[in-house]
């Protein structure tokens, strides 16, 4: 009779386990491709201010910008581990670029004389940023 019991709650544990396991309960690529796209919609919103950049913005202002859009970029960064798109790979190194390039500016100043250097990697970015939403069919 022990054994029996043994068995049966064996049985009945795995199959509660497995039952949890189901197609239904796991992610699909719509669910993957819909939490990578409403993190790029966001970023491509929020990124339109690199546009905005010139000799008067401050390091500030920029080190603002770049927080506010930090989090976007890592929401999009996880999201990419399941969908896995290069796009959205080079778009997270593009702007990691930009923000390498924001940290070696002294806090002290504005941007002056690396607004040419600071307009290409925006530009980077965006470029990447659109071709990552394009690359993860987020218009559909």
């Amino acid at each position: 009779m022990k054994r029996f019991l043994i068995i049966f709650l064996t049985t009945t544990l795995i199959v509660t386990s497995v039952a949890g396991c189901t197609a239904q309960n796991a992610p699909n690529l719509n669910d993957a491709r819909r939490a990578v796209c409403e993190p790029l919609r966001a970023l491509r919103a929020a990124a339109a201010n690199l546009q905005a950049i010139d000799a008067n913005t401050s390091v500030e202002q920029l080190r603002a910008l770049r927080e506010s859009t930090g989090k976007l970029v890592e929401a999009a960064r996880r999201a990419n581990t399941v969908l896995q798109t290069q796009a959205i790979t080079d778009m997270v190194t593009a702007y990691d670029n930009f923000s390498q390039t924001v940290d070696s500016l002294n806090t002290q100043q504005s941007v002056g004389e690396a607004t040419a250097v600071l307009r290409t990697s925006a530009t980077q970015v965006l470029a990447a940023l659109d071709q990552a939403y394009t690359s993860a069919q987020c218009a559909q």
